[in-house]
């Protein structure tokens, strides 16, 4: 049977089909050709917090903004600055601490802040020891990735808390695979680490944790959106727009945790209790408007110069932008 089509042409029915298919196809194709592409980084693949642009770009609201968002994961805040500075990536999500970087001339701003607290590092010991508390570390041999690491900061400032200055406990450098090795060799009493693993460790039976510095370090700039100077003078709408989309996965975030612990666990492959606590513990204390609270800019400005990453205390105001969030 013949189908008549109203310019007055008339095909048969699996010409029609045909032809809508062609039309469905060449829309679709039209609809990816004018999203605009967007290199984004993240220096690690298996940290939860990352995670959530993953949760963002499968929930579509970076499409809804017209980006085409293209993750990529880097061995660390300082590979990724510099895939930023060789042009490759486009925006970073990345650690407060890596501002520095700013300040020796990396071509990147922070255009939002996550969080203004370490809200997914802690510090593990070994289960056999008598170590319940803070207040037993002293003298403790802990891990730490490096010496100019948050992680070495956070340990130094805990002994400092404690009263014992910031030599109270010792620090021996190893990254996180190595000193499992040497906690169990009994080498080393603990390890400073991200709270997934300290998690995971305490799971198997491993380790126990016995400090979130989100409890003991109230303000520090953690976590912020870097974007490169060349996409905030060339394209700062493609900026406004990713925030956009940031802030709205954020928003969704808080109110599924079930669909944002399913997008988790496929990206980090993390134990699903694990990305539960994890969940209850991060979401609560990431920033809702992006804004940069001083004292913990101040703090992380510290913290640089007793890393003796810098001899004096910088200005920070050159290492980030507001003009890119909503207005309060």
């Amino acid at each position: 049977m013949m189908k008549p089509i109203r310019c007055g042409i008339t095909v048969g029915f699996p010409t029609l089909v045909i032809l809508l298919l062609g039309l469905a196809t060449q829309a679709a194709f039209t609809q990816k050709c004018s999203a605009e592409i967007l290199r984004v980084g993240k220096p690690a693949a298996a940290v939860f917090t990352y995670a959530l642009l993953d949760v963002g770009v499968r929930a579509g609201f970076f499409k809804k903004q017209g980006l085409d968002v293209e993750i990529s994961a880097f061995g660390g805040g300082t590979r990724l600055v510099q895939a930023e500075t060789a042009g490759s990536i486009d925006i970073g999500l990345n650690t407060g601490p890596d501002m520095v970087l700013i300040i020796k001339g990396a071509p990147v701003k922070a255009v939002a802040s996550i969080a203004n607290s370490p809200l997914d590092l802690c510090l593990l010991v070994r289960p056999d020891l008598p170590i319940r508390t803070a207040a037993d570390l002293k003298g403790a041999k802990i891990s730490v990735s490096s010496t100019v690491a948050i992680t070495a900061w956070l340990t130094r400032e805990l002994s400092r808390q404690e009263g014992w200055g910031p030599e109270g406990i010792e620090l021996v450098t190893s990254q996180t695979g190595p000193a499992f090795a040497l906690l169990k060799t009994k080498q080393i009493d603990g390890i400073t680490t991200d709270l997934g693993t300290c998690l995971q460790a305490q799971k198997r039976g491993d380790a126990k944790v016995v400090v979130y510095f989100n409890e003991r370090v109230k303000q520090i700039a953690m976590y912020a959106v870097f974007a490169t100077d060349k996409l905030i003078a060339e394209q700062p709408d493609t900026v406004r727009k990713f925030l956009a989309a940031w802030f709205e996965t954020l928003i969704y975030v808080r109110t599924h945790k079930s669909e944002t612990l399913q997008v988790a666990h496929e990206v980090t492959m993390a134990d699903e209790d694990i990305l539960a606590s994890l969940y209850d513990l991060v979401i609560p204390l990431m920033s809702r408007d992006g804004r940069f609270d001083q004292k913990a800019l101040d703090t992380l400005a510290e913290s640089y110069v007793d890393l003796k990453l810098l001899p004096t205390k910088p200005e920070m105001t050159q290492t980030y932008t507001e003009q890119f969030l909503a207005r309060q």
